[in-house]
């Protein structure tokens, strides 16, 4: 075990979370991943598979609820064994995650895609985290990720669409004693991921900003939000391009004793701009630690790669996409980082939006 004395993370021991056994896709009772065969819907197809007319007419149940009978029952089906408990997983925003204990001494978890906006603009997220954790099995990205166990992603049999997938070790850690080092570990893993060769089957990257947004009700100098928008306006730049995980920032990489063991929520992963995955994550450590911390990030990642990625406008980008109204903070919140308010996050948006102008 690390001594978190000598860890210079600072990430406490004995924060793991163990492994489930890998049943393997090829054992009898698993289903295998629709891929190309009869009933997958192809993306931009209008079939979400739900019995209903729209995800909008669903009774979305929320990020909290645990699955209802329904749903363990199609689990207990496709595994071969009896659920025992279900405990929820903490930190997610937009899916209700659980990790559900089987009577084979096995632990499994299960995502339900339960944000009902979301679904209504984009059905196809279900059949798309399918897709990438298919991939995923025949992929390597130098570090641990989830294995695809079974899927309903058109929610026929459960009562949202639903993935099952293996437990992977470790925690997110949020809290470093020293940032620096953080940073430069998440780098080593960001470059890893980018040096995976380029997968067939993936979408393209798409900006989660919209020129038509209102400056956000948290936002006190409103000039500055309209440099940044000017800034962007016209096309993001489309070099460098990568297997992008598309979502990399703290809350989905686990840690183990010290060190990065697996990168989780793959469900955004696209054909992209390297730029984009470093500029997600540069954000997100902005808000945990400061805009130097975001940098160094940066820098590191530039030193191990050998490739001067220019990510301003990615940067912009990705401050523009934030919301409307109260930044949503409980997913930080719940992984021990109660200093982050919508309050304190949105003095530090701005904060950051003034280093990426004004340096």
């Amino acid at each position: 075990m690390t001594d978190p004395a000598n860890d210079q993370t600072g990430q406490p021991a004995g924060t793991s979370t163990e492994t489930s056994a890998d049943t393997g896709r090829t054992e009898p009772g698993w289903t295998e991943p629709g891929w190309t065969e009869p009933g997958w819907t192809e993306p931009g197809g209008t079939d979400t598979g739900s019995t209903g007319t729209g995800w909008t007419d669903w009774d979305m149940p929320s990020t909290t609820s645990p699955p209802p009978p329904e749903t363990i029952a199609w689990v207990e089906q496709q595994l071969d064994a009896a659920v025992l408990d279900a405990v929820q997983l903490v930190g997610g925003l937009s899916s209700a995650v659980h990790r559900l204990d089987l009577d084979n001494d096995r632990a499994v978890v299960v995502r339900r895609h339960t944000n009902a906006a979301w679904m209504a603009r984009e059905p196809n997220i279900p059949f798309d985290e399918e897709r990438v954790l298919w991939l995923l099995g025949n992929l390597d990205v130098g570090v641990a990720t989830p294995t695809l166990l079974a899927a309903d992603p058109g929610g026929r049999y459960c009562d949202v669409p639903t993935l099952i997938m293996t437990e992977v070790a470790g925690a997110p850690f949020l809290n470093p004693v020293v940032p620096n080092r953080w940073a430069e570990r998440l780098a080593e893993c960001l470059a890893d991921i980018h040096r995976a060769p380029i997968p067939d089957g993936l979408g393209r990257y798409q900006r989660w900003d919209h020129p038509d947004s209102p400056v956000p009700e948290w936002v006190e100098d409103h000039d500055l939000w309209h440099r940044a928008k000017e800034r962007v306006a016209g096309p993001l730049p489309q070099d460098n391009q990568r297997f992008l995980h598309r979502d990399f920032h703290p809350n989905n990489i686990h840690w183990d004793d010290g060190e990065i063991c697996a990168v989780v929520d793959w469900l955004g992963a696209c054909i992209g701009p390297a730029a984009g995955d470093l500029a997600h994550c540069r954000w997100n450590l902005a808000m945990l630690a400061e805009p130097d911390v975001a940098d160094h990030f940066t820098d590191h990642y530039r030193s191990l790669t050998g490739i001067d990625h220019v990510t301003l406008e990615f940067d912009l980008a990705t401050v523009l996409s934030a919301p409307v109204g109260p930044f949503p903070t409980h997913a930080w919140n719940s992984l021990g980082r109660t200093d982050l308010t919508a309050e304190t996050v949105a003095a530090k948006i701005q904060t950051w939006l003034r280093h990426l102008l004004d340096g």
